[in-house]
């Protein structure tokens, strides 16, 4: 049976797709489509969105009892149906006071803080320069990262390698250049034995016995795991295995211990810092209505764009920002892992699309690939600018030219540019009237794009 609360979103999207994007967009209220939440602002104003259409989508929310599912999730109910787990990452954050599980984190986040210290000040018995972090999926995409992002917060600890592809030349290349004697080899996984980490450990102590031997070899590894026998097995010391909760998710797993060479490298203040962070979003989104619930709202535009079948089929991220080059990366496995799923608990089962297929670049490097496609091709995509603030590193003037060419590339797409426009360029430029005629066709672009900035 197909919710109430669906056929109106249905109809509202039918009645959007018949309305010009550049005429939507003009509206009189734009602040209201500027959504702001801890550390971020999202402006959805260029979205084939308004304000009919997310009063449908508010129901829909409350008809399918959202504002109880997120209740649940912090009240570490079940809410992982398939593996009748809670999912308690948020807990991680320092917002599991009340919960059984919290006494347990702490006293483990506790142990790698500890760990941490001691790694970066050397007290493990050499000077760690370099932390080589092996790992695959969610014990690789989150930490690769935060280190990308929040690398040049720190100045003075080690530097951190990831080795995460089965094929020996990715770990050739990643320790071509590294001293053994001032490495730690850090290996991350929940069963100790998927293949790809499982062989790239293996390589990893090998590369140390044969510099070291085997006694010094096994100084210099650490893992964190679930299966804590087979990593005292690979030749970690117990007191250098670190859990991972078994109801943390993979994908959400970079704020648990599954961080380890992040707190090393970062340091503490930086690494609490990023805690906080998180923590401050999972408090709006516990704690803020669902109309002015920035996490809720995006989710639910997501589903305004995506699930109806005449949708667009992917999302694309562009991170206007070098420090956030992976961003799409691991949006990608957050997104398709679980929610590409064909599966619904919904009354008669799916209606529409599940995920799109999320991808991505460096934005100004997209400018130059497959920016065109996005302005002038005929394949729909949900486009999504993501810009810092203080990019640049430090140049305000270059860092004002990245943010100049996220909100250029939102504009072009929205307003696109006509065959006259594009013909009287030509002619501005000195070409013929019949040249300039015959390659406007080729320089006109549409418009009426959306995107979120």
């Amino acid at each position: 049976m197909t919710l109430s609360s669906w056929k109106t979103v249905h109809a509202e999207y039918a009645r959007l797709t018949g309305t010009p994007l550049q005429a939507t967009a003009k509206r009189a209220n734009l602040d209201a489509f500027i959504w702001a939440a801890p550390h971020l602002e999202a402006d959805v104003g260029k979205q084939l969105i308004d304000e009919a259409a997310l009063a449908a989508l508010q129901s829909l929310a409350a008809e399918r009892g959202l504002k109880d599912k997120i209740r649940a999730l912090f009240a570490g109910e079940i809410v992982n149906v398939s593996e009748h787990r809670p999912a308690l990452h948020w807990a991680l954050r320092g917002n599991g006071k009340g919960i059984p599980a919290a006494e347990g984190m702490a006293r483990e986040a506790e142990k790698a803080a500890t760990f941490a210290k001691k790694a970066a000040s050397g007290g493990l018995g050499f000077t760690v320069k370099t932390i080589l972090h092996i790992g695959i999926g969610g014990s690789d995409l989150g930490p690769r990262l935060i280190w990308d992002a929040l690398r040049d917060y720190t100045t003075n600890g080690p530097n951190i390698r990831f080795v995460a592809n089965v094929d020996p030349e990715d770990f050739a290349e990643q320790t071509t250049d590294l001293d053994p004697k001032t490495t730690l080899v850090l290996v991350v996984s929940k069963s100790f034995k998927t293949p790809e980490t499982a062989s790239n450990a293996l390589l990893g102590r090998e590369w140390l016995v044969k510099a070291l031997g085997e006694t010094d070899a096994n100084n210099h590894l650490a893992a964190v795991s679930s299966a804590p026998d087979k990593a005292k097995a690979w030749g970690a010391a117990e007191d250098r295995i670190f859990p991972m909760d078994e109801s943390v998710g993979g994908r959400y797993s970079v704020w648990s211990s599954v961080g380890l060479s992040l707190q090393i490298a970062l340091g503490a203040d930086v690494w609490n810092r990023f805690l906080k962070g998180a923590a401050e979003m999972d408090a709006h989104f516990r704690d803020t209505p669902l109309e002015s619930n920035v996490p809720a709202r995006l989710a639910m535009l997501d589903v305004f764009r995506h699930t109806e079948k005449s949708g667009a089929p992917t999302r694309t991220v562009l991170a206007y920002a070098h420090r956030l080059r992976k961003l799409p990366d691991f949006l990608q496995q957050l997104e398709m892992e679980s929610n590409g799923k064909n599966v619904s608990d919904a009354p008669g089962g799916l209606i529409g699309l599940t995920a799109p297929i999320t991808w991505g670049s460096v934005g100004t490097l997209g400018q130059h690939s497959f920016h065109q496609l996005l302005h002038q091709g005929l394949r729909d995509s949900s486009i999504e600018f993501v810009a810092a603030l203080d990019a640049g590193a430090g140049d305000r003037g270059r860092g004002r030219a990245l943010l100049a060419n996220a909100f250029a590339q939102a504009e072009g797409l929205l307003g696109g540019r006509s065959r006259d426009a594009a013909e009287k360029e030509l002619l501005a430029k000195g070409m013929s009237p019949e040249k300039a005629k015959a390659q406007s066709v080729h320089m006109h672009m549409e418009g009426g794009r959306g995107s979120t900035t």
